[in-house]
């Protein structure tokens, strides 16, 4: 596998928040990456809130489904050498060998991240996530307002919580991004640039926001995208690198995402579906039946993969990629959506 524009993407990821050799990341890119660029990995569906806007939030549930320590670890060794393992969810922290699986990962690539929402994060946990080799601990944040950051995530106390989580992996001296759920109404409103402000006032190492996308819970609700204008706003508000999109591959100043285009990105579920992203509810295979590189080979080769169908704009917000892919799966459909 071949990745575009290696020399611009190395120098995107020496602006991370992250203590980085240039001649190790120059290494890597000439010499020891593997066929997995960037991998976004959901080690479980379980989590303690229930947020409006999960985008694996209406991927079927199914309990004892996933997948197994060792499962994990055989993945990790076929990806042979990523860039990235970011471990997501879900809610991660609820894997009882999360500190075992950080371990192993970080063996296998140069940077590991997580996502939490903080209500596990004590000092001690924040210690563990630090002494396991973790490399950044991104923590949400939808709302400066803590009633309504409570209320999105349908558990009261949890602002208090994330904010407890950020103090604590910040006093273990672990990198730590706030990482936000953008909204025409937390931009209207003046709740983004509050956040940032609040991130700078903590000290944390940077804004990671999402843009507002109709996957997951808001699959088929379109109308939270964002006009031309917000977004002219938000790149406006955008002081890239400390403020940046939510995947540092993505071109900060547009809706384009370089995941699906360059082939650098993929998501597997906690059940070991094979997909796109986590947005794109379609399976390409398991890694339960086949081999990692067989799905990707299979993945890579669909006609969603040509020049000719890559959107200039993530592929979910893009009119003719959802008329062609996603209004078509069955309303009865286990998602993801076996391709």
């Amino acid at each position: 596998m071949e990745f575009n524009d290696l020399p611009e993407m190395a120098e995107t990821f020496l602006k991370l928040p992250l203590k980085v050799d240039p001649a190790k990341m120059a290494k890597f890119f000439n010499e020891e990456a593997g066929p997995v660029f960037y991998l976004m990995f959901g080690i479980t569906y379980e989590c303690q809130c229930s947020c409006r806007h999960c985008c694996t939030g209406n991927y079927k549930k199914e309990k004892h489904r996933d997948l197994t320590t060792e499962e994990i670890k055989d993945v990790l060794d076929q990806a042979a050498k990523p860039l990235i393992v970011n471990f997501f969810g879900g809610e991660p922290t609820l894997r009882p060998d999360l500190m075992e699986l950080i371990k192993y990962a970080k063996e296998k690539s140069m940077y590991v991240f997580t996502d939490t929402n903080g209500l596990a994060v004590t000092k001690d946990f924040a210690q563990q996530l630090k002494d396991s080799g973790l490399d950044l601990l991104y923590v949400s944040i939808d709302s400066p307002v803590p009633e309504l950051h409570d209320e999105y995530r349908g558990v009261k106390g949890c602002f208090d919580k994330a904010v407890g989580a950020i103090k604590n992996a910040l006093d273990v001296g672990l990198s730590c991004v706030i990482s936000t759920y953008m909204t025409k109404e937390s931009l209207a409103n003046g709740d983004f640039e509050k956040i940032i402000q609040m991130s700078k006032d903590m000290g944390t190492h940077g804004v990671r926001y999402l843009l507002p996308t109709p996957a997951g819970k808001w699959l088929h609700e379109t109308d939270v995208l964002l006009t031309p204008e917000e977004k002219e706003k938000v790149w406006a508000l955008t002081d890239y690198p400390y403020i940046s999109r939510d995947f540092y591959f993505q071109t900060q100043f547009s809706s384009q995402c370089r995941g699906v285009a360059d082939k650098v990105y993929m998501y597997i579920s906690p059940y070991g579906d094979v997909q796109p992203c986590c947005f794109m509810p379609l399976s390409f295979g398991n890694i339960r039946e086949e081999p990692l590189k067989t799905v990707l080979d299979k993945m890579y080769k669909h006609p969603m993969y040509s020049h000719e169908c890559i959107p200039n704009q993530c592929p979910m917000i893009d009119p003719d990629f959802r008329k062609k892919y996603i209004e078509n799966i069955p309303d009865e459909a286990k998602l993801p959506y076996k391709m």
